[in-house]
């Protein structure tokens, strides 16, 4: 499994680029870079946190030399010498380097902190939670090989169930994603375009009451549930 690139990761968690639907599906599906994402986040929410400091002074060369030391990085921390004429790049490098002290340690946090607390405004990161995930099986209306992942994710601004499949056939109509109670109530969330959608989930619809997700092959203009093709239970 190819993971997504780190430096990626970064500027995810800031916000500065937008995760696409493939990396939504890998971060989906793939613990070790959920994992990295959510720790990233955090560490930038640290850093938004701490706003009331961010008039603190400049760190000297030293403690750019030991963060330079401890984390690898080849460029010298001489160079580092404006955050108004370096703005993007240097602001780049303070977010990375704060990735990497987040396993280093409190000595490293601290100048760590201190250098995101300078003049140049880290964006503000969406804080996003995975809180459960299924794989979905093909029914017996669906071919032996589909497959279907999905994630679902507390965010700022409420739940979102994000959903990817595979090996499905193309249809005349649409494919429809709904929650389920596994007795008779079926709540639709959107149609799926292109094997892949993130959909909000209402508010008011508990996960326990309606924990199966279940996609339809719809005829067009079709209002009530169609064929189920894929199923799976929240976990």
């Amino acid at each position: 499994m190819r993971h997504t690139d780190p430096d990626r990761l970064v500027l995810i968690a800031l916000g500065d680029v937008q995760a696409t639907p493939a990396d939504r599906a890998h971060l989906a599906s793939c613990a070790p870079c959920g994992e990295d994402l959510h720790a990233l986040r955090q560490t930038a929410a640290m850093a938004r946190a701490a706003r009331p400091e961010r008039e603190l002074p400049m760190p000297s060369a030293a403690v750019w030399d030991r963060i330079a030391a401890e984390t690898g990085t080849e460029e010298a921390a001489s160079q580092v010498v404006s955050f108004d004429t370096r703005k993007r790049r240097t602001r780049r490098r303070m977010i990375v380097v704060a990735a990497a002290a987040a396993t280093l340690g409190a000595a490293g946090t601290v100048g760590v902190t201190t250098a995101i607390r300078a003049d140049d405004p880290v964006p503000r990161a969406v804080q996003e939670r995975t809180v459960a995930r299924t794989t979905l099986d093909p029914l017996a209306s669906a071919p032996p090989a589909a497959f279907g992942e999905v994630a679902v994710v507390r965010t700022e601004s409420g739940v979102e169930l994000r959903l990817r499949m595979s090996g499905m056939p193309a249809t005349d109509g649409l494919y429809q994603v709904w929650l389920y109670d596994g007795d008779a109530t079926m709540i639709p969330l959107g149609v799926l375009s292109g094997g892949s959608a993130a959909m909000p989930v209402p508010d008011g619809v508990a996960l326990e009451d309606y924990p199966i997700v279940d996609v339809s092959a719809q005829r067009l203009g079709q209002q009530e549930h169609g064929v189920s093709m894929l199923q799976g239970t929240l976990r």
